[in-house]
């Protein structure tokens, strides 16, 4: 049975608060339809809040539209001394390539293996600072201050500044979109989610990641924060082989976030026409 983070379940329970109080407030003023339109708008987006790939907030990447045989490897909350490490060596082994969305307090505790992520070709992108159970109860310059501080850390252990933002838990708010489109952070979220954080059994997290794996799929995994099989060792170190195996098995490869992100802007120019360029774009996520 997966275990329950508390500081999650925290943040859950006040979330769902508000939608609970929304829906009874819904069903109290039925009766009165300027209310219950107010409370039924207050239980959408609290709804939305708690849903991580949801664009009523803003927009998201779940599964980039290619025909490239790629996905994307995406790993968070580290990096962690012991783990990060391993998974860089088990990437390098299989020519692969991912994102590590990291926590920016964890990145200055270990700037060499930011540094050494980086020098082995994968993308090292934004986590928050802190990755507080409560992020998406903060306010427009809390939230402001999380994303700068990583981002200005990041690129400069990385020599890169991050592309992309994901949100501790997913969990977003309606301040959280304005802010990453004034810093040209894209939101990621995920196709595929491992729950390696909870469940510590190999054979469901490989069954939730290659589950409908297409072309253009991004994948969750975690290097911070893995669950640990019986023997305490953690679970990623016996998951992520046969995935990399399972892919090149499909003829898929692993890159990293921004490059699935370039290739598919690169397909979309080299397919404008002059006839079609007042035609809306098409998106690069669903």
């Amino acid at each position: 049975m997966a275990r329950l983070d508390a500081r999650h379940v925290f943040q859950t329970v006040n979330a769902l608060d508000g939608l609970l109080a929304a829906g009874a407030a819904c069903h109290a003023v039925a009766a009165v339809p300027a209310l219950a339109a107010i409370a039924a708008t207050q239980a959408a987006l609290t709804a939305s809040c708690l849903c991580p790939r949801c664009p009523f907030l803003g927009p998201v990447i779940t599964r980039v539209a290619t025909t490239e045989p790629q996905v994307a490897l995406t790993f968070d909350d580290g990096p962690d001394a012991t783990l990060t490490p391993r998974i860089l060596t088990l990437l390098a082994q299989y020519d692969a390539r991912a994102s590590f969305f990291c926590i920016g307090r964890r990145a200055r505790q270990a700037p060499h293996l930011i540094r050494a992520a980086a020098r082995a070709g994968h993308s090292i992108e934004n986590h928050s600072w802190d990755h507080s159970p409560r992020f998406a109860l903060f306010g427009s310059r809390r939230l402001a201050r999380e994303i700068d501080d990583t981002q200005d850390l990041l690129a400069d252990l990385s020599g890169r500044a991050p592309s992309c933002f994901r949100a501790p838990i997913g969990f977003r708010n309606p301040w959280l979109a304005p802010l990453l489109a004034e810093r040209a952070l894209q939101y990621a979220a995920w196709s595929h989610r491992a729950f390696d954080t909870q469940d510590p059994t190999p054979a469901r997290i490989a069954r939730r990641l290659s589950r409908g794996l297409v072309p253009g799929a991004v994948l969750l995994l975690h290097d911070g924060r893995n669950a640990r099989d019986r023997s305490g060792r953690p679970v990623l170190e016996t998951v992520l082989p046969g995935l990399l195996q399972g892919l090149q098995a499909r003829g898929l490869r692993a890159v990293d976030l921004p490059t699935l992100l370039a290739r598919h802007d690169r397909a979309r120019r080299s397919q404008d026409t002059p006839e079609r360029d007042a035609a809306p774009a098409p998106r690069a996520f669903r």
